[in-house]
């Protein structure tokens, strides 16, 4: 919408004149049709599948697109905005879980990244696209704006038709009592065509057992139960809510992400840049993402969620820091503006860099893998709704934070980096290279720190694994994970007998 907001056809006809909080306003109701969408579009992929209740996303991305376009006042816009949003929350709460589920778990990071890859890719373009639409005519036409919210609807179409030539989750599948098609897109998945694959036969049995003791466990999936933890047991649910949801607002709203978006067109106008010039950097700034999303996506399964957080944490608040400085040098050294602001600017377009290649992607793969397949795309709604969340408050308080302290906010947001260093370290565990499956495990200990969460699973793993304690876990709770333990190898091969038939 940043295109959008300038474009002097688009304030006219919304009648938004010297309204900047409702110009605003219109911009923000777009995350609270997201957080609908976002706890709509769970609950439904939980019950309908994945597949279905991402084409459902695309047609209010198609509807809400086309009425954008079509605007003729601002009540208008704001029901287009809110429709567009519980699309794109569909979209963001069920394609990373439904990713999670059909992604090795070695890739399951990289798979999700690559997603995103291509979701910075529709950013680029969307930048791209209103900075050339700017030189149409006068630039004071309907098209400026009109045609850039006509063109989101062009991916939701393409998408509406290929989601039914991908894959459904294996997980959900079995969970339906759907076995069969199960194992055979997991022998295609895994396997090459053999469903004799030691990883088949693994990942397999794996999913029948934590598929059946959920059910056995009585599990209370509603949100509220969710949140609550309420008769969820060893799975300790409440906690995995709120790791999912504070990670996304801790990115949102601390990084310094939404800090450097804002304030760069100021940095590069007080640089001497023209407006034109300005406009192009901040574009060419946000184009940086697409780089640095590539570079994560070859990188985060190998250092894993916590390192990636911490370096990424790191090489943020040094890139804050020192744009903050020069930034403050710009201004009392105005006849070096122009050392002094392309220094400032480098470090800012560095930030994007460092920030697309650490922050950005974490807090989406997270709580599209934490959750059991139950509720996996509700747990993943929790996310969404923490994004929502982050944005909007960064949003919001971020402006005001630079009218009160101009470049001294880039400190703050650096200070926050650091603080984040040791709270990621205390209450986010390893999740790299280990099973959908196993995450059940690595929540079953009663403390919240991550350390001790670390040792019950490595506890838990050398007993039985997932066959061994999965039915303790899910039951309400249960105290018997030592009892499953000892019965676990009496145990599986009467699943492998009734589940895997054909062997």
């Amino acid at each position: 919408m940043g295109g959008v907001n300038i474009s002097p056809d688009y304030v006219e006809t919304m009648g938004l004149e010297g309204k900047p909080s409702k110009l605003g306003g219109v911009v923000c109701v777009y995350y609270l049709g997201a957080l609908v969408g976002g706890f709509s579009g769970g609950w439904l992929a939980d019950k309908i599948g994945r597949r279905r209740a991402l084409a459902l996303g695309c047609l209010w991305c198609i509807l809400g697109g086309s009425l954008q376009a079509s605007a003729q006042n601002v009540e208008w816009m704001i029901v287009a905005r809110v429709i567009t949003g519980q699309g794109v929350g569909y979209l963001m709460t069920v394609t990373p879980a439904w990713s999670a589920e059909v992604a090795a778990a070695e890739e399951r990071g990289r798979m999700i990244c690559l997603i995103f890859l291509l979701n910075y890719g529709g950013i680029f373009v969307a930048y791209w696209l209103g900075y050339g639409m700017s030189f149409s005519g006068d630039g004071r036409g309907p098209i400026r704006w009109r045609l850039p919210q006509a063109c989101q609807v062009i991916p939701a179409l393409i998408l509406f038709v290929s989601v039914w030539f991908l894959p459904e989750s294996p997980r959900w599948l079995v969970k339906q009592g759907r076995a069969d098609e199960a194992l055979f897109i997991l022998t295609r998945l895994r396997g090459d065509g053999d469903e004799n694959h030691p990883a088949v036969k693994s990942e397999y049995n794996d999913i029948i057992t934590m598929v059946e003791s959920e059910r056995s466990g009585g599990i209370r999936n509603s949100y509220l139960g969710m949140l609550l933890g309420y008769k969820w047991g060893k799975l300790h649910m409440a906690r995995r809510v709120q790791l999912a949801a504070w990670i996304q607002i801790l990115m949102q709203f601390g990084t310094g992400i939404t800090a450097t978006t804002i304030y760069s067109p100021t940095i590069f106008s007080q640089a001497g840049y023209s407006e034109d010039k300005a406009q192009w950097l901040s574009a060419l700034n946000n184009s940086v993402g697409i780089l640095g999303t590539l570079i994560n996506a070859f990188n985060i399964d190998k250092l894993g969620r916590r390192k990636t957080l911490f370096y990424g944490a790191i090489g943020q608040a040094v890139c804050l820091f020192l744009s903050g400085g020069l930034s403050r040098l710009l201004v009392d050294n105005p006849d070096k503006a122009a050392q002094y602001g392309a220094a400032s600017s480098a470090f800012i377009f560095l930030f994007t860099l460092v920030f697309s290649s650490t922050w950005l992607m974490v807090p989406f793969i997270l709580p599209a893998e934490i959750f059991p397949t139950e509720v996996r795309a509700k747990g993943n709604a929790f996310g969404v709704a923490g994004w929502a969340v982050g944005f909007g408050a960064g949003t919001l308080f971020t402006p005001v934070m630079f009218d009160a302290v101009q470049e001294n906010t880039f400190y703050l947001y650096a200070g926050l980096n650091l603080l984040y260093i040791p709270v990621i370290y205390c209450f986010w565990p390893e999740t790299a290279k280990r099973s959908l499956e196993e995450m059940d495990l690595l929540f079953a200990s009663d403390s919240m720190f991550a350390w001790n969460m670390e040792k019950e699973f490595q506890r838990l793993m050398a007993q039985g694994g997932v066959q061994g304690v999965a039915g303790a876990l899910a039951a309400r709770g249960a105290d018997d994970i030592e009892a499953s333990c000892s019965t676990a190898e009496t145990e599986k091969p009467e699943v492998e007998h009734r589940e895997m038939h054909k062997e």
